[in-house]
C-alpha cells in the first residue's frame, strides 16, 4: 500500500482541474489481485475565511441536487462540494439535496479560481491533510 501523495505528484494518473476537490486528499493505492488507487474523502477540508465581497447568495426554488446548483452557477457539476462546504447548516441528513425555499451561498464565478488556490495551498502546500 502506498500513502501520502498527491493526484499531482504521481506520473500515473491525469492531472486533474482546479475546481475538482480530489485536488485536495492524498492518494492511497492498494495492491492485491487489482491494483487501484483511493481517496480518503472523509477527511477534515480547511476552508478559508470568505470574505463577503467574494459570495453571492442564490435563492432555491425547489428542492434542488448540489450537482445541479453546481452546473447552474458555474456551468459544472465538479464544483457541489464547494457549494456544500459553504452552507453545510442546511443539510439535515440529505447533504446532496438543498430543499426550496432555502437561501444559499456561493462562490462568484470571478472568484472561483483564487479560492480553490486557497484551499489547495492551505491544504496540499500546508501539509493539514493525508
Amino acid at each position: 500500500m502506498d500513502t501520502g501523495n498527491y493526484r499531482v505528484d504521481i506520473d500515473d494518473l491525469d492531472p486533474v482541474a482546479i475546481t475538482d476537490y480530489e485536488r485536495i486528499f492524498k492518494i492511497f493505492s492498494m495492491e492485491g489481485d487489482k491494483s487501484f488507487y483511493y481517496y480518503n474523502i472523509l477527511k477534515k477540508i480547511d476552508f478559508p475565511d470568505i470574505s463577503s465581497e467574494f459570495l453571492g447568495e442564490k435563492n432555491i426554488q425547489a428542492k434542488t441536487p448540489m450537482t445541479k446548483i453546481s452546473f447552474d452557477l458555474y456551468g459544472d457539476i465538479k464544483s457541489w462540494w464547494i457549494v456544500y462546504l459553504l452552507n453545510k447548516d442546511l443539510f439535515d441528513g440529505a447533504p446532496f439535496w438543498v430543499d426550496g425555499g432555502s437561501t444559499i451561498k456561493y462562490i462568484l464565478p470571478e472568484y472561483r479560481s483564487l479560492i480553490y488556490n486557497d484551499i489547495t495551498r492551505s491544504t496540499i502546500f500546508g501539509g493539514r491533510h493525508f
